[in-house]
């Protein structure tokens, strides 16, 4: 992938993430979030359904892990909820639209409007640019950051939970679909912090045992004061690489901060855990981002 290499991507191989402002168009945003709110309406929950969506350690394994709801939405559209909006009865405390914390994890694949923006033209030139060879789209979420309840996500590393051999082969494309701003839950990255390997990892776990994932490994204690906001506004893109630490903070504003994102491999010379809690099915295989 020779040619000159532009200042840009110098700064992400510095960083391990780079700000692309204004991305995409208002008009495509906005084309994603009517067409969530599509989904949404026709969304039916069964009662057994119904996990609560928490980056908690203890939580993430006792309800996703003990779900294979989740386990099983690689390659469907699913509904993850925040906590506190479903009573113990599996009832909606508040509007349902206003309770979701997130929509997995095929919408990349099962959608024709977030299908049309992944593989996007802009993306797939961006692709070219960073020299990927053979990008895969693995998974893709729809965020939700709800006003006042959307949850905090603590510092992590996405190769935690989509590993690969060797490492370095996950990137994330991180769209704002409104601004996103300290107030409502920005990213925060440590610079540079995605050139020493990963510390955790969470995997499948045997069969038989009481959760469907477990965490191998420890999670350091980063210093709050080696993270940087990153506010960005509606239409930009962040990219991410699998190995950088960023976090975001709880939601305490009366906006919403909406984010489409997907994760692409470089599928070249690497090898997908069989560990990795999402998995490629005969349905879906990971598509080429290249159409």
């Amino acid at each position: 992938s020779g040619g000159e290499q532009s200042p840009h991507l110098f700064q992400f191989r510095e960083d391990g993430f780079l700000v692309l402002e204004h991305f995409f168009t208002a008009e495509q945003c906005d084309s994603m979030r009517n067409q969530i709110q599509r989904i949404i309406a026709e969304m039916e929950v069964p009662p057994h359904c119904r996990t609560e969506f928490s980056t908690k350690e203890e939580e993430q394994l006792q309800a996703q892990g003990s779900s294979d709801y989740f386990l099983t939405s690689g390659d469907k559209i699913r509904f993850f909820f925040e906590k506190g909006v479903l009573d113990e009865r599996g009832n909606f405390l508040i509007a349902k639209e206003k309770s979701i914390s997130k929509i997995g994890h095929a919408l990349h694949a099962r959608d024709p409007v977030f299908k049309q923006i992944t593989h996007s033209s802009k993306v797939q030139e961006l692709g070219r640019k960073l020299g990927l060879e053979k990008p895969v789209v693995v998974q893709s979420m729809y965020i939700f950051k709800q006003p006042g309840i959307g949850g905090e996500v603590t510092p992590h590393q996405d190769a935690t939970f989509l590993h690969t051999e060797p490492l370095g082969r996950v990137l994330g494309f991180w769209i704002a679909l409104e601004d996103a701003t300290r107030e409502n839950g920005c990213l925060w990255f440590i610079p540079g912090s995605h050139t020493s390997g990963i510390t955790r990892r969470m995997v499948r776990a045997a069969p038989g045992t009481s959760t469907c994932v477990e965490f191998v490994g420890s999670e350091p204690a980063y210093d709050d004061s080696q993270f940087i906001p990153l506010p960005i506004s509606k239409g930009g893109l962040i990219l991410i690489h699998g190995e950088v630490v960023h976090k975001s903070d709880l939601n305490s504003s009366d906006s919403s901060r909406h984010v489409f994102t997907f994760h692409v491999m470089e599928a070249k010379d690497t090898t997908w855990s069989k560990e990795n809690w999402l998995q490629p099915t005969p349905e879906l295989p990971f598509p080429s981002l290249y159409t």
